[in-house]
């Protein structure tokens, strides 16, 4: 039976419990593992929803918990628990160890030489929980911005918007000698409205966010907010339906990179090419994409949504120049990955949380801007389509795609025309990167969430305004 004090023994992340952690792996090692890893992680988190002018939903909760992972060549066994107890954790690993075919005999540390000195990048980071929005402050926020929706447009029939924070505190050790800390804070608001009258009916959504800002919620620009959501709903209420066909395509920065982050991004994690299922596995340093395209992958942006100190693997992010002028430099890389493909470790070690074992994700994933305006894009353009902004979509596993448009324009000699709805984008990550020939000079970028086989992580996405030369518009 564990004592009282054994039981919190892994509660506190910091140097007092590095010898606890060293026996662990040390143990691990002894058993003829090549390599062991443990997470381990608080969660302190909370969201709210406002309807029409009243809070419907508020949901706080907390977490803690660890995830071991043992690797034998390139196999590995993972385990999740939440008994941080030495007890715990030693069970998680003697049942990882055998997932491999591993026993634990006996401690013997020469097999393990010990941790490095903790890198603590929570260092001045311990006040941010304290600092964010209390619940009063929150909820006041989010019914200013609902009234503000409703004050803008007579029309809306629903309106919404959400805040969610998650504040996150984890520990990496691994015996590499990797020994590392960190606190992350995350805020999200969304915004989404439906707009009727006379029968027409049309839906408008934004989401905003950012890392590292306890005072992001306060620093939000409702009204600014409010009004490009429900112009948007407005422009589209009487929209006619888009003819189908062949055409040039416009697609706004921002949130419109959404498209290059699920056809293209996911087949340049080295998760696609353990899989088998990436089109540019063995392109490197071969051209993929037309020369005006340059794209990276990073986690180092202030603020941005998916940039990060450390990754859950507890290496340091890095600006990973993914295509340079259309040719294909690197794949995004985990420890995992590294292993089976041999492709560098990036810094894209990510997870959802201690349940799910690190795999290759992206962070930052944008395509970088060019020399042009967005004017002279539209201009070059005698009949085509402008996406102004993207709704949901679905993507295949070799870079198939779809993706509607929740607000879209034609375009008529090189000028907007009008408003257009029911467009879906349709192509193939190998076959549309070829043609998007011009690159805007307006980077901008937009926060959102990705799923994959570690879980649901935070994410920027991102783009200047780019023109595809030809894709095919699903419509009427």
């Amino acid at each position: 039976m564990t004592n009282q004090k054994d039981k919190h023994l892994f509660h506190i992340f910091d140097e007092t419990i590095k010898s606890q952690i060293e026996e662990l792996l040390a143990l691990g090692k002894s058993s003829g593992a090549d390599l062991v890893e443990i997470f381990l992680e608080k969660t302190d988190n909370i969201s709210l929803l406002s309807e029409q002018s009243c809070i419907s939903n508020v949901s706080p909760s907390f977490g803690i918990g660890a995830g071991i992972r043992v690797f034998l060549g390139k196999k590995d066994g993972f385990v999740s628990t939440n008994d941080l107890s030495k007890g715990g954790l030693l069970f998680a690993l003697t049942q990882a160890l055998r997932m491999l075919g591993l026993e634990i005999d006996s401690l013997n540390k020469d097999y393990f030489e010990g941790l490095s000195n903790l890198k603590d990048f929570g260092l001045n980071k311990d006040s941010w929980l304290n600092e964010c929005p209390d619940l009063n402050e929150s909820k006041s926020k989010l019914i200013n911005a609902t009234d503000a929706l409703s004050r803008e447009n007579k029309n809306l029939q629903v309106r919404r918007a959400s805040y969610s924070r998650n504040w996150q505190e984890v520990l990496v050790a691994a015996t590499d000698g990797v020994f590392a800390r960190d606190i992350r804070l995350h805020q999200t608001v969304g915004i989404n409205v439906i707009a009727e009258q006379d029968k027409n009916r049309s839906t408008s959504a934004r989401r905003y966010g950012s890392s590292g800002n306890p005072n992001d919620l306060r620093d939000w620009d409702i009204e600014k907010s409010s009004f490009e959501l429900n112009q948007s709903a407005q422009n589209m209420l009487y929209a006619k339906h888009v003819e189908a066909g062949q055409m040039p395509v416009v697609l706004a920065n921002k949130f419109g990179g959404v498209i290059f982050h699920e056809a293209c991004g996911h087949l340049l994690e080295t998760t696609q090419l353990e899989r088998g299922t990436s089109p540019f596995h063995d392109k490197v340093n071969q051209k993929i994409a037309h020369s005006s395209v340059s794209a990276v992958d990073e986690g180092i942006s202030n603020y941005a949504f998916g940039s990060l100190s450390m990754d859950d693997e507890g290496m340091e992010p890095q600006n990973t120049l993914l295509i340079k002028e259309g040719i294909l430099k690197k794949f995004l890389s985990d420890r995992a990955g590294s292993l089976r493909t041999g492709h560098a470790r990036t810094g894209s070690g990510r997870r959802q949380n201690f349940s799910f074992a690190a795999a290759s994700r992206m962070r930052n994933t944008y395509i970088k801007q060019g020399q042009y305006t967005p004017e002279q894009l539209i201009e070059s353009i005698d009949n085509g389509l402008y996406c102004k902004s993207m709704g949901g979509g679905s993507v295949g596993p070799t870079g198939q795609f779809n993706f509607s448009v929740e607000e879209g324009y034609l375009i008529k000699n090189g000028k907007l025309d009008k408003p257009v709805k029911g467009a879906t984008l349709i192509g193939e990550a190998k076959e549309i990167l070829p043609r998007i020939s011009m690159c805007a000079d307006d980077l901008d970028l937009a926060a959102g969430f990705c799923g994959s086989v570690s879980g649901s992580v935070n994410v920027t996405v991102g783009q200047p305004h780019i023109k595809v030369d030809s894709i095919t518009v699903g419509g009427r």
